[in-house]
C-alpha cells in the first residue's frame, strides 16, 4: 500500500514529474495547468514499461488540486484503483509475465 510519505513534497512536482510502480501498477504525477490554474495530473498504466511507450488506451487519469493536501488525496487514488483489481495489475509486474509475450 502506498502512503503520502512516499510521494514528493509539493516543491519537488513544480520542477518535475514523478512515476513510479505498485506491484505492476505504475503511475505518473506531474504537475499541469488547466484554466490558467496548475493542478497535478496523475495517471495509472500497467508495465512494465515507461509512460511514454505505453499505448494512449491502457492509460487512466484522474486531476486534483496542486496543494500539498493533494498528495494524500493521490495516494489514496492510486491504491483504490489498485485495490480495485489487483489480478490485472499483477499480471504486469514483470516483461517475463505480460499476457500476450
Amino acid at each position: 500500500m502506498l502512503k503520502s510519505s512516499d510521494l514528493f513534497h509539493l516543491a519537488f512536482y513544480k520542477k518535475s514529474a514523478y512515476t513510479g510502480s505498485m506491484e505492476g501498477m505504475r503511475f505518473y504525477i506531474e504537475k499541469a495547468s488547466e484554466n490558467d490554474q496548475d493542478i497535478f495530473k496523475a495517471w495509472i498504466f500497467p508495465g512494465p514499461l515507461c509512460f511514454s511507450k505505453t499505448d494512449q488506451s491502457l492509460k487512466e487519469s484522474k486531476t486534483f488540486a496542486f496543494s500539498e493536501d493533494s498528495i494524500a488525496r493521490i495516494a489514496d487514488w492510486l491504491n483504490e484503483q489498485y485495490a480495485k483489481r489487483p489480478e490485472y495489475w499483477n499480471q504486469y509486474k514483470s516483461l517475463l509475465s505480460v499476457p500476450g509475450k
